[in-house]
């Protein structure tokens, strides 16, 4: 299901990683797992954070292969307080997972410190009014509008490169940001 949902998002954001053979990405909050699956195809080299027990527990298992090789590897956490060292990562995304972040500028700063001078951030998140239109927002979810999430990346030191909007069948209006940290 979560991968249904964040496909088309996770098509968009691939694009805009611009992945290239050796690539030390991170993906905060990968749930299901398809935009890990495409990183590896890519030739990344792909370490995964989530919060979430199960999802650490099944990408294990999914991804069992690429972990044994060293391809992968997926450590449980908080995407404000990052399980890596500083400057660890080329690039790094996030999908569908910005509106349980509690202090987005706090996890800005935190992919500030892990992602190398010159390395990517891209982030794509649904639009707060399709946020909004599912009755499950209600239940702690924060919708961030794409002028916030710009300033908490500027203020963490990133450049913004750009944005592109889209839309899709399960996710409905979402944008998708890119950004340099300098």
């Amino acid at each position: 299901m979560l991968n249904r949902i964040g496909r088309t998002m996770s098509r968009v954001a691939l694009e805009q990683l611009d992945v290239r053979p050796g690539d030390q990405v991170l993906e905060v909050g990968f749930g299901g797992g398809e935009l890990i699956e495409a990183l590896l195809a890519a030739g990344a080299e792909v370490t995964g954070v989530d919060i979430s027990d199960a999802m650490v527990t099944r990408a294990l298992r999914r991804f069992r292969q690429a972990a044994a090789a060293g391809w992968a590897r997926f450590l449980l956490g908080s995407a404000d307080l990052l399980p890596l060292d500083r400057c660890a990562v080329d690039k790094a995304c996030s999908v569908n997972a910005i509106y349980f972040w509690k202090d987005a500028g706090a996890v800005m700063r935190e992919f500030a410190r892990v992602i190398r001078p010159g390395g990517n951030l891209v982030l794509c998140f649904q639009t707060p009014e399709a946020v909004q239109s599912w009755p499950g927002h209600r239940h702690g979810f924060i919708a961030y509008d794409e002028a916030e999430v710009a300033d908490f990346m500027r203020a963490a030191g990133f450049r913004l490169l750009g944005s592109e909007a889209g839309s899709g069948r399960h996710v409905g209006e979402f944008v998708c940001m890119k950004a340099e940290r300098s």
